[in-house]
């Protein structure tokens, strides 16, 4: 690689603490060596969820379309970072929670008719979308990778999801605020979209891709990677 390049690869790797830097020289750091191991607990995603809670003041999931289902696989939150009020399962407001949309927006055409022909689309409050023409707009507007947002479906919660970019699998990272902290969502948002190359870097080094039931994607793995979209 380039001299300037691997600059900024170590400078990035450093920032979101998967190595150590001591008179000069570059060590893997305590998360690496988590990740090394046998990592069956998932200790290394918590870590970075939890670092990412703390960091953003914000709960924060990490959620996957798996065998036909939304799966939130990874939640961090704690008494001043509360986590969502589920009114309903997720795959049941997956054409209305940002979690949803935005996995709904990685899925295929067939993929996304078939989860909706099991889980119709119905009225939460009087803004929400229920017709399937409607909702694939707003899903495809801005393009898969973009951001969805969860805005009008609750009095209590607002939230924001990014697509993650798993191989082969549809994926998430997104966050909730009270409403009561509305204003901090736009910085926070723009934040966690920043971080979310660490967060799929420590995905990625905690999941065995070669099992799990991928759905069909609109996209692969980018080659060479996309920029990704913080807000519309």
């Amino acid at each position: 690689m380039p001299f300037h390049d691997v600059v900024r690869l170590l400078d990035w790797l450093r920032e979101e603490q998967f190595i150590e830097t001591r008179a000069g020289a570059h060590f893997p750091s305590s998360l690496m060596k988590v990740a090394s191991a046998a990592d069956p607990d998932r200790t290394l995603l918590r870590h970075t969820l939890a670092g990412l809670r703390d960091e953003l003041s914000a709960a924060v999931y990490v959620s996957t379309y798996t065998s036909g289902e939304i799966t939130i696989q990874e939640c961090a939150s704690s008494a001043s970072a509360p986590p969502v009020q589920e009114r309903a399962p997720f795959s049941d407001t997956g054409h209305a929670s940002a979690v949803g949309k935005s996995l709904l927006a990685q899925l295929n055409f067939a993929a996304r008719m078939d989860h909706l022909s099991r889980y119709p689309s119905f009225q939460l409050t009087d803004r929400t979308i229920t017709d399937k023409h409607s909702l694939f707009e707003q899903l495809d507007g801005p393009g898969p990778h973009s951001a969805q947002f969860d805005l009008l479906e609750s009095d209590t919660e607002l939230c924001v999801a990014f697509s993650l970019g798993l191989p082969g699998r549809a994926s998430s990272v997104a966050l909730s605020l009270p409403v009561t902290e509305h204003r901090r969502l736009v910085d926070t948002a723009q934040l966690l979209s920043r971080r979310a190359p660490g967060l799929l870097l420590a995905h990625l080094l905690t999941e065995d891709m070669q099992h799990g039931d991928a759905q069909p994607v609109r996209h692969a793995w980018p080659q060479p990677p996309v920029a990704r979209r913080a807000l519309p």
